[in-house]
């Protein structure tokens, strides 16, 4: 009668607890795929592949850097550069958000880039406007320079 108790507590605690029961094929079935799952040679190339993305980023983030350098010549002063080291530790920093992103901006920034865009475009705008006016100044200045130094020349020529 205990056995009879014993039989019908095993059957009670299968069904209670949910126990899974697996085979033998499904124990090497197991293990073998746990054999497969760690590849030295794929850990490998992956490590290679995410340095060739830092690389990468690192590159584009240098090119926009050579691009801000050249458009601070053409506003600010033609021998404006930056420091070149401070200029790869920038790129250095940065490349690793691009990695992650994958050159878009980040999820809260996205929603804004419409505006951010906006801004730009307004910007730019400005820039070439503000550029072409120091350039018709400075236009204005070398012609008033030649009209005087033509004045001064026919002056000295009619006292002689």
């Amino acid at each position: 009668m205990d056995t009879e108790n014993l039989a019908a507590n095993d059957d009670e605690l299968n069904t209670n607890q949910g126990l899974e029961s697996h085979n033998e094929q499904d124990e090497k079935d197991f293990i073998n795929s746990l054999d497969d799952d760690f590849d030295p040679t794929a850990a490998d190339t992956q490590v290679q592949q995410q340095e060739l993305e830092q690389q990468a980023a690192g590159a584009m983030v240098f090119v926009g850097l050579m691009t801000i350098e050249q458009t601070m010549k053409t506003i600010v002063h033609p021998r404006f550069e930056f420091d070149p080291k401070q200029a790869e530790s920038v790129a250095e920093k940065i490349a690793p958000l691009i990695v992650k992103y994958g050159g878009n901006p980040p999820p809260w920034l996205a929603k804004y880039m419409d505006e951010i865009m906006a801004v730009a475009a307004i910007g730019m705008l400005s820039l070439s406007s503000y550029m072409q006016v120091r350039t018709l100044k400075a236009e204005d200045i070398e012609l008033a320079k030649a009209k005087q130094k033509a004045a001064n020349d026919d002056q000295q020529q009619e006292a002689a």
